[in-house]
């Protein structure tokens, strides 16, 4: 734990001198005093962030289906080389799903991630992001070549004007339960500096800090992996599960950069399926469900 405690106290005072200077500013606009301009925190750079599901039905059954997910996050530094930096970091998330009133057992099931992203400004509009991340997706019994993926993205970032910015690329991810390329395209714009709309694919946000410590906002974005798991007859197999979550939530910040949020939100357009493997086997819809989401950690 001191050891943590310690990396993220050096991380903080990094990402506190120097961030503003990295070129990757949500805005990309110049703050001339930041410790007097509010502006929208950026997403969670460490930290923990814990999301629970209430049980729902599964189609055309009486089964019941809940799930629940925890996240932690590490970043490992940022590093300058020529007019690009390289920001390495770790992740680690656990997702439990639980079955009632069918004949299917309790899975628990992880995904690790050594996410290693390169920054490279080529102008004042223009930066170009790439992001390579091998992970495993696994109940860590059932370990073989298909539990691992490389996952990453390639995206550019254009300024177009003091408040506005276009983002566009392709990313390679398991997030909609299967392993496959998806577009990545989003609009920025800046009301002001503390209010702040992304509009896009596949995450869309609106975020307003009010005050110094307080901020909401309202977002909607895909909720899913594949993970590969062992079965009670030591069949190996994967479970697929995908969804969408629109979701509303408040921020308050503890200390510079350091954020508490919780969050309500619906999980809808949900999807399993416990042998994505098997092409005789079909997903089932699951209905939707209150999501309720806690996170604490460091937002640079």
């Amino acid at each position: 734990m001191s050891i943590t405690l310690l990396i993220f106290s050096h991380w903080v005072s990094a990402e506190s001198s120097g961030i503003e200077k990295s070129g990757i500013e949500s805005s990309g606009a110049e703050v001339s005093k930041p410790e007097k301009k509010l502006t929208v925190p950026k997403d969670m750079a460490m930290g923990i962030k814990h999301r629970s599901y209430d049980f729902s039905s599964i189609e055309k059954t009486s089964a019941k289906f809940a799930m629940d997910s925890t996240l932690v996050k590490l970043p490992l530094g940022k590093f300058d080389f020529g007019k690009s930096f390289f920001i390495p970091s770790l992740s680690i998330e656990k997702t439990a799903f639980r079955f009632d009133d069918v004949d299917a057992d309790n899975q628990e099931v992880y995904t690790l991630k050594s996410t290693l992203m390169v920054v490279t400004p080529s102008d004042d509009q223009w930066t170009r992001i790439i992001q390579f991340t091998p992970s495993l997706h696994s109940d860590l019994d059932a370990i073989d070549e298909d539990a691992f993926s490389l996952l990453g993205l390639a995206m550019w970032r254009y300024q177009s004007t003091e408040v506005s910015t276009w983002t566009m690329g392709v990313g390679f991810t398991r997030l909609f339960g299967e392993y496959k390329p998806i577009p990545l395209i989003s609009y920025q714009y800046k009301v002001a500096d503390n209010i702040q709309f992304d509009v896009g694919f596949p995450i869309t946000k609106a975020e307003y800090r009010w005050q110094s410590d307080w901020s909401v906002y309202a977002s909607i974005a895909p909720v899913g992996g594949n993970w590969r798991y062992q079965s009670e007859e030591d069949e190996r197999l994967n479970i697929s599960y995908s969804s969408w979550v629109a979701a509303t939530g408040i921020r308050y910040q503890f200390k510079p950069k350091l954020w508490a949020a919780f969050e309500l939100g619906q999980s809808f357009a949900r999807k399993l399926n416990l042998d994505a493997d098997n092409s005789s086997t079909e997903e089932v819809d699951i209905s939707d469900a209150p999501v309720v989401m806690l996170s604490f950690g460091f937002h640079p």
